[in-house]
C-alpha cells in the first residue's frame, strides 16, 4: 500500500469513527435530545439586539421578542444603534415605549453589546442579531436549564429565514446538520460557539469576565471557549428556534466564512493552554485536535482529487490528439470495485442516515423531493466549499492583508 492510499485508509477511519461516534453520544441519549427541562420560575432577562444598517430588518426582530410567550415584566429589551447610516434608528424608535434605545457611534458589535451590557440588571441576558428573529416558545425552551446552577449559557436552534439561492440552500442543509451536532456536542459538552441570534447567559459571568471580547473576529466564540476554559456548561435546546437571515450569494458567504474561521483559529491561539491537556476538558483534549485532522483530511481530499482531475483529463486529451475520439468508459465491474469505493458509500449511508436525525432533531419534515437541491448541493458541494473557505482563510493570513 502506498503512502496516498494509507493517507485515504486513515482518513475514512477517522471520518468513520467521528461519524459513528456523533450517532452513539445522540442514541445514548434520545430521550433528552426534544425534552428540555422545565423552570419553576420565569427568571428575568434582558435582550440585546446590536444594529448596524438593519433598517429593513430590525422592526421584525423586535416585533419578534416583543411577542415572546413569556411574562411581558420579565422581558426587557436594549436595542444599540451602532453609528447606522440608514435609517435603522427611525426604525428603533418606532418601539420608543417597549425598548431602551442606545445610539453610538460605530465601534462594532462587540463594543455596543458591552455599552448595553452595562445596564443590564436581570439574571440573564440574551444577544441576538439584528437580522435574527426567535418564535413565540423559544425562550420557554431556553430558561429551564438554568435551574441547574452549573450551566452558565444555552444556545439555541438556528434555521435559515430563506433558502432561494442555491448558496442559501447549502446553508439551509447546514443549518439543519447544525442543529444535530450542537446538540451533540452540548451532550458532549463541547460547545465552541454561542451564536449571535438568540444564545443566552447568566449575566454575573459575563459582567465578572469582561463581557464580550472586542479584539477577536468572533465574539460568540470566543465567550464560549472563556466558559468551557472556566469549566462552565453550555446546553443547548433543539426546541428552542431562531430564524436567521443567510448569505445570499457565494461572495458573501466566503467573507463570512473566512471571518469565522480566522476567529476559530484566533481563538484556539488565545486558549491554547486547554489544547492537548486534561485541564482542557473534552473540549481541549478531544474536539479541537479532532477539527484540526478534520480540516486537514478535507483539504488534502479537496487538492488530490483537483490533482487527479487533472491527470484524468489530460489523459484524455492526450489521447484525443493521438486517436481523435475521448476514451469514455463508465462501466465498472465487481472486480473493480475498489475497496476505498466501499468505505466512501459506507460513509455517505452514515451521511444520509445523519441527515435524517438531523431533520428529527430540527422538527423539520422529510421533504425529499421539494428540498433535493438542498441535500445533494449540501453533500456534493459543501466539503470542497468547506475546503476552500480554510484555503482562502490561510491565504489572508500568509499574505498579512488580515491580522488575528
Amino acid at each position: 500500500m502506498n503512502l496516498i492510499n494509507s493517507l485515504y485508509l486513515g482518513f475514512f477511519t477517522i471520518m468513520i469513527f467521528s461519524t459513528v461516534l456523533w450517532l452513539f453520544v445522540y442514541y445514548s441519549n434520545l430521550d433528552k435530545i426534544k425534552k428540555d427541562p422545565k423552570t419553576r420560575d420565569f427568571k428575568d432577562i434582558t435582550f440585546l439586539v446590536p444594529a448596524y444598517n438593519e433598517e429593513d430588518v430590525v422592526g421584525e426582530t423586535i416585533k419578534n421578542i416583543l411577542s415572546l410567550d413569556y411574562p411581558e415584566d420579565k422581558v426587557k429589551v436594549i436595542a444599540i444603534n451602532d453609528g447606522s447610516e440608514d435609517g435603522t434608528l427611525e426604525e428603533l424608535e418606532k418601539f420608543n415605549d417597549s425598548i431602551e434605545i442606545i445610539d453610538k457611534e460605530n465601534t462594532g458589535k462587540a463594543d455596543s453589546m458591552n455599552v448595553a451590557l452595562e445596564q443590564v440588571d436581570t439574571e440573564l441576558v440574551a444577544s441576538m442579531d439584528a437580522d435574527s428573529y426567535p418564535k413565540e416558545d423559544y425562550l420557554k425552551s431556553m430558561v429551564g436549564y438554568f435551574e441547574d446552577k452549573e450551566i452558565y449559557g444555552v444556545t439555541p436552534a438556528l434555521k435559515l429565514s430563506r433558502d432561494s439561492t442555491i448558496a442559501e440552500k447549502i446553508q439551509w442543509a447546514e443549518y439543519i446538520y447544525q442543529i444535530f451536532l450542537r446538540k451533540v456536542f452540548a451532550l458532549f459538552n463541547v460547545q465552541y460557539v454561542m451564536p449571535g441570534p438568540g444564545s443566552v447567559y447568566r449575566t454575573e459571568f459575563l459582567k465578572d469576565t469582561g463581557g464580550w471580547d472586542e479584539s477577536t473576529f468572533t465574539e460568540d466564540m470566543e465567550v464560549a471557549f472563556r466558559l468551557m476554559n472556566s469549566d462552565h456548561k453550555i446546553e443547548n435546546s433543539t426546541n428552542a428556534e431562531v430564524m436567521t437571515d443567510p448569505p445570499t450569494c457565494f461572495k458573501d458567504l466566503f467573507k463570512q466564512r473566512t471571518r469565522w474561521y480566522r476567529g476559530y483559529m484566533q481563538n484556539c491561539a488565545k486558549y491554547s493552554g486547554m489544547i492537548g491537556r486534561p485541564s482542557g476538558g473534552t473540549l481541549g483534549m478531544f474536539l479541537i485536535p479532532l477539527n484540526a485532522v478534520w480540516i486537514g483530511m478535507l483539504l488534502f481530499l479537496l487538492l488530490h482529487t483537483g490533482y487527479g482531475l487533472m491527470e484524468i483529463v489530460y489523459g484524455w486529451a492526450n489521447t484525443y490528439t493521438l486517436l481523435g475520439y475521448f476514451p469514455f468508459d463508465f462501466s465498472l465491474s465487481i472486480q473493480q470495485l475498489h475497496f476505498f469505493h466501499i468505505f466512501i458509500l459506507f460513509f455517505f449511508s452514515m451521511g444520509l442516515g445523519t441527515i435524517f436525525l438531523s431533520l428529527y432533531s430540527a422538527n423539520e419534515p422529510v421533504d425529499i423531493t421539494e428540498k433535493k437541491t438542498n441535500y445533494l448541493s449540501f453533500f456534493i458541494l459543501y466539503p470542497y466549499l468547506f475546503a476552500m473557505f480554510w484555503i482562502a482563510t490561510f491565504f489572508d493570513l500568509l499574505k498579512g492583508e488580515r491580522q488575528w
